[in-house]
């Protein structure tokens, strides 16, 4: 399966935003499609993914869409995390992602990675708040630096 990305041409801009603005204002409803005739109701599943599809080509940047079972390089991986490869490396290491070896390099499911991602971003909002209550309980929060504070 070919994961390619695909750009917009600067010339598909406004029809790309009128599609996605129709889509939206068909979020919720039964959408349907019509080719040759014959009308077909596209799944809730399509319209989402549509949509985000494009949301985001509308706004000019590109898109690749890759399933879910899709299976990553360390290199791809750690790209998509923003890690930098030993640091990804270490978490496979440490089983807190999970991978294959089918021979020798490993092979990461996107799946893995996705729910990586998510946990540590779990993690990173909930000690944000716990920060944020702490300096809420201290009376620092939204306070102005004193004198002497380092603020870099």
């Amino acid at each position: 399966m070919s994961t390619a990305t695909v750009v917009p041409a600067p010339t598909e801009r406004a029809a790309l935003e009128r599609l996605a603005e129709a889509l939206h204002n068909e979020a919720g409803r039964s959408t349907v499609m019509v080719r040759g005739g014959v009308r077909t109701e596209l799944p809730h599943s399509v319209v989402e993914v549509l949509l985000r599809v494009a949301d985001v080509l509308a706004s000019g940047r590109g898109v690749s869409i890759v399933p879910v079972d899709h299976e990553l390089t360390t290199r791809e991986a750690a790209d998509l995390l923003g890690l930098s490869r030993p640091t990804l490396i270490k978490l496979l290491d440490a089983g807190e992602i999970g991978y294959s070896r089918p021979n020798s390099s490993r092979r990461i499911p996107l799946e893995q990675v996705l729910q990586y991602r998510e946990k540590r971003s779990r993690k990173r909002r909930g000690l944000l708040s716990e920060m944020t209550a702490d300096a809420v309980e201290m009376g620092t929060y939204g306070a102005a630096p004193s004198e002497g504070d380092d603020i870099t």
